[in-house]
């Protein structure tokens, strides 16, 4: 039966006239809630009470995508000077510039979270440089950091060599990343940039020993780094 639009009758179906004792004029009572009714209006309020609180937790953790507070598994794995860096910051990008912070002898972690010793760096480096002290990575520090890089020439290397162990005991295949250096220690992190882009890798060979060429890459990294030619590149080991 459909319901329809509401009737004035609607007290006799849900709470009728009562006589009252004594001949007294009778009383209308008020219409009794029907309880579908108030059931939907609970599950209704419960609804919204559900998405109020899945809406503040997520605001309260930064929310999707964001880069702050999520710890390091949730970190993006952005490059290095795609984004401004400060305290509370996670992912690629910040290990990328804890390398270069630690190959200029800073006292930072390697891992992928931008915390207090990071801060402590950043601002360090800022005040050395003549640079407002902020603890923000914007393009100013960061180029300022990038300048740190010595230049030297690179080539790379692969094909003919897979399969094959490299001077430090890794097998070389066309996924791995590592570059081959002369007098660098076996495992020396060293990050590598060429024109905006960046890589962290390892020393795991031996070479170049073309004169002039001071690294040679695998072709892995070569390929992340866009380089397809000898050229120059900017490198900073860690010792």
């Amino acid at each position: 039966m459909r319901e329809g639009t509401a009737r004035s009758g609607v007290e006799i179906e849900y709470g009728g006239r009562q006589p009252v004792p004594g001949g007294a004029r009778p009383v209308r009572d008020r219409p009794l809630r029907r309880p579908d009714r108030i059931a939907f209006w609970a599950v209704a309020m419960a609804v919204i009470a559900m998405v109020a609180a899945a809406t503040s937790a997520k605001a309260g953790s930064g929310g999707t995508g964001s880069s702050r507070g999520g710890g390091s598994s949730d970190c993006p794995e952005m490059r290095f000077g795609a984004r401004a860096l400060g305290l509370g910051d996670c992912g690629g990008d910040v290990k990328t510039l804890h390398w270069l912070l630690k190959a200029n002898s800073y006292g930072v972690p390697l891992n992928k979270d931008f915390d207090s010793p990071t801060d402590n760096s950043v601002r360090t480096f800022q005040k050395r440089h003549r640079i407002h002290a902020d603890g923000v990575v914007g393009d100013r520090t960061r180029k300022k950091i990038v300048r740190t890089m010595p230049k030297s020439v690179a080539t790379w290397y692969g094909p003919g060599f897979f399969g094959h162990r490299t001077a430090c005991g890794t097998r070389l295949g066309r996924q791995t990343i590592g570059v081959a250096h002369r007098h660098l220690p076996c495992g020396t992190r060293v990050t590598l940039k060429y024109r905006g882009r960046y890589v962290r890798a390892r020393v795991i060979d031996r070479g170049p020993y073309t004169r002039g060429v001071r690294w040679d890459l695998t072709q892995k990294t070569a390929r992340k780094l866009h380089l397809e030619v000898t050229d120059t590149i900017r490198a900073a080991p860690i010792k």
